[in-house]
């Protein structure tokens, strides 16, 4: 499986983060301003293996010939914004890298330490901040151990991302055919050219599997999925019970100076069928996140556990 380290920052200012309608998308856009300012070469990172000509372009535009002809390439990091509810004055925002990614967390760190100098989203004036710690936080069990403390000294090392053998005993331990879903932000899936309103269970998944086929290409040891096993038993999952809700979003590129739909469904699924197969790539899927604009922390959903 993927190898995941999920960082979260503790940033506390003197006025809750105003971060707008679409919270991710104005992380993502101060996060790259930032990290361009202190660290953009100018070059173009075209090989998933060169991190070092350009970090920043490797990071958030790489684009690697071999694999996607030249187009956009999935990135080795996806960002979660505040929960909705959580908008005081301390707050936490998460990233989490895959695979090589991983080598850009300290770039990050000072890159987040360095935003909160300026602000960012909104009336930036009044979203000032500083950094108070930073945590990993393991992506199945969500225990939090400091990494930083606020004097910016490391005071733990990032631990050994679970491994596959790991996922699979923790899926052997979840209920077999019974799941439930907490979808936190917009998730945006496009099934067979159709945008999905609803979160069935087979074209989330599907999008999910071929996710990390196309990171673990990109970033880490290849990881061989079992299409052909997984899809069938994915089309005999259902929905039991389902309290999702649409919600209308977009998002301002400034790469090409457009505004593009970033809607999704958001809350609650519960689903039933034979699951045994299919659980350890969703639980890998709550810290690789799901759907389009991932970058923007869209696609991030929670598993409510319940065990056999």
């Amino acid at each position: 499986m993927i190898p995941v380290t999920i960082l979260e920052f503790v940033l506390v200012g003197e006025y809750p983060l105003d971060l707008g309608a679409n919270p991710g998308a104005s992380l993502r856009g101060g996060l790259y301003e930032t990290l361009a300012a202190m660290y953009d070469t100018g070059d173009a990172a075209l090989s998933r293996y060169d991190t070092d000509t350009n970090p920043v372009a490797w990071l958030l535009r790489l684009e690697d010939m071999q694999k996607t002809g030249g187009k956009d390439a999935p990135r080795p990091i996806a960002i979660r914004p505040p929960r909705v509810g959580m908008e005081g004055k301390e707050q936490t925002i998460t990233m989490a890298l895959y695979g090589r990614g991983v080598d850009a967390a300290p770039m990050l760190i000072s890159a987040v330490a360095a935003m909160g100098t300026v602000g960012v989203g909104r009336n930036r004036k009044h979203t000032r901040y500083a950094l108070s710690e930073v945590r990993a936080i393991d992506p199945l069990t969500k225990q939090k151990i400091v990494i930083l403390d606020g004097a910016g000294k490391q005071v733990a090392p990032l631990p050994t991302p679970p491994s596959a053998e790991i996922y699979a005993q923790f899926a052997q331990l979840m209920h077999p055919t019974q799941l439930s879903m907490q979808f936190l932000t917009p998730t945006r899936i496009v099934d067979q050219g159709k945008l999905c309103h609803q979160p069935d269970f087979r074209p989330w998944f599907q999008r999910l599997i071929e996710r990390i086929r196309q990171i673990s290409d990109l970033y880490a040891v290849p990881v061989w999925i079992p299409f052909h096993d997984l899809l069938p038993a994915a089309e005999g999952v259902r929905i039991r019970h389902d309290a999702t809700r649409w919600q209308e979003m977009w998002s301002h590129s400034r790469m090409d100076g457009m505004t593009k739909p970033a809607s999704g469904f958001i809350g609650e699924a519960q689903y039933e069928g034979e699951l045994t197969t299919l659980l350890p790539y969703i639980l890998v899927g709550q810290a690789l996140q799901v759907g389009k604009n991932t970058i923007k922390g869209a696609g991030w959903y929670e598993i409510g556990y319940r065990w056999r």
